[in-house]
């Protein structure tokens, strides 16, 4: 399951215009990665939630070439991690599942971990990675999961056996674990885990050395990755465009006598005329950068029509 069902509040302005997994990211979204990696593992289905700008997830997916069941399920009202998870449980067909937050990306060997997850023998278990500023999760010396966020911090003050580590955003579920939560509504899947905890039935953690691992939950993560993507190997992580600092989609247009520098992405249809100048800018799909126009440090978002000049803004179409 990917989740993709949330409001994106820390990509705002961004996911004013898209949900956060359908948020271009060097020439494709999360959501895509996510989904290729998962039918290339051989995944008996994926399954979606959504829920802000549903009908965008729905006709993306529609696009896609599936060889696995792909399946959107749309939330009338936000139902949260937990929620969302209960929601497609009748798509598993009692079968043990993965759960993958729609705004991280990471070369995790899934398939390989959920055989790891099955011979354990554990109800649950999360991937887990030193990252320090994301370091919330305690983690025993047995490996076993005691404490989320503060009470994970007041543990590994009081005790010598606790380290503290960051969560991927990668679970491993067997349906037991939340088949107890009532349908169609809003559960906390954190909540779960923590009553797990207080009833002696502890996560347990999961390790894949070497994991490269990022976040884009906000406007600064996301400028990060462009930047990153731009100087890793070629092929790196599959469909995204790494090692390219400029990109441009086969559909867009750019004037011979348009000067870019840094990274540059170019989306689909969008077209950059005469004398303009872009540095560090991301472009999706539909945009018109009228001639003269000199953009730095920019995201601009579908469809707007920019002149003139800007620096470290984003630029979003205006609304009624």
């Amino acid at each position: 399951m990917i989740l993709a069902a949330g409001l994106g509040t820390r990509l705002r302005p961004l996911t004013y215009v898209r949900p956060k997994a359908l948020v271009p990211v060097s020439g494709t979204t999360v959501l895509r990665f996510w989904f290729e990696q998962l039918q290339a593992m051989s995944f008996g289905g994926v399954v979606v939630n959504a829920f802000h700008y549903p009908n965008q997830i729905l006709a993306e997916i529609d696009r896609w070439r599936a060889n696995i069941p792909l399946e959107v399920r749309v939330e009338e009202e936000l139902l949260g991690t937990g929620g969302g998870i209960r929601n497609m449980l009748d798509f598993c067909n009692g079968e043990p599942f993965v759960v993958v937050n729609g705004d991280i990306v990471c070369d995790a060997p899934l398939q390989k971990l959920a055989q790891r997850f099955l011979r354990l023998g554990e109800d649950l278990v999360l991937l887990l990675h030193d990252c320090p500023a994301f370091n919330n999760v305690a983690v025993d010396a047995g490996g076993q999961i005691l404490g989320f966020g503060e009470e994970a911090l007041s543990l590994a003050r009081d005790r010598t056996d606790i380290r503290l580590q960051a969560f991927t955003g990668i679970h491993f579920i067997k349906p037991r674990v939340i088949q107890h939560l009532s349908v169609g509504r809003p559960h906390d899947i954190v909540a779960v885990y923590r009553q797990r905890i207080a009833e002696g039935r502890p996560p347990r953690a999961l390790w894949s050395p070497g994991l490269f691992w990022r976040e884009m939950g906000s406007i600064e993560a996301y400028w990060a990755l462009h930047r990153e993507f731009s100087s890793l190997p070629t092929g790196f992580l599959i469909p995204f465009q790494t090692g390219q600092p400029l990109w441009r989609d086969p559909t867009a247009v750019v004037s011979s006598d348009a000067d870019l520098a840094g990274v540059v992405m170019v989306g689909a249809q969008s077209r950059v005329m005469d004398g303009c100048r872009l540095e560090d800018v991301v472009l999706w799909d539909d945009v018109m950068v009228e001639p003269g126009t000199v953009l730095r440090n920019c995201v601009v978002a579908d469809g707007v029509i920019c002149s003139g000049y800007h620096e470290g803004q984003i630029l979003v179409e205006e609304t009624s």
